[in-house]
């Protein structure tokens, strides 16, 4: 439940030192860096600003869209994958 109301960086803060034993590390965070197009730094900010949250959970929000169509083919170069997608519930797509 926590995982649809909350950025994962919230969840893993507050978890602390427990973070990495209660989350699979496929889900832990990590910092990316990445040089884009200035309008499409915007379009991520704006969505982020409109909703309340962070450019981080736009980001994870628009990769976990576009990497539903490509799953499988993903998990077969990607250990973990269907792991990390199916957690917390147990069921990858849900």
């Amino acid at each position: 439940m926590a995982m649809q109301r909350c950025d994962l960086g919230i969840i893993e803060d507050a978890l602390g030192d427990d973070a990495p034993r209660l989350l699979p590390e496929a889900i832990r965070l990590v910092e990316l860096r990445a040089r884009v197009p200035r309008y499409q730094r915007d379009v991520l900010r704006e969505p982020a600003r409109r909703d309340g949250t962070s450019v981080d959970a736009v980001l994870t929000r628009e990769l976990e869209d576009g990497e539903s169509s490509h799953t499988e083919e993903l998990a077969e170069v990607l250990p973990g994958l269907h792991e990390a997608l199916a957690w917390p519930s147990g069921t990858a797509g849900t």
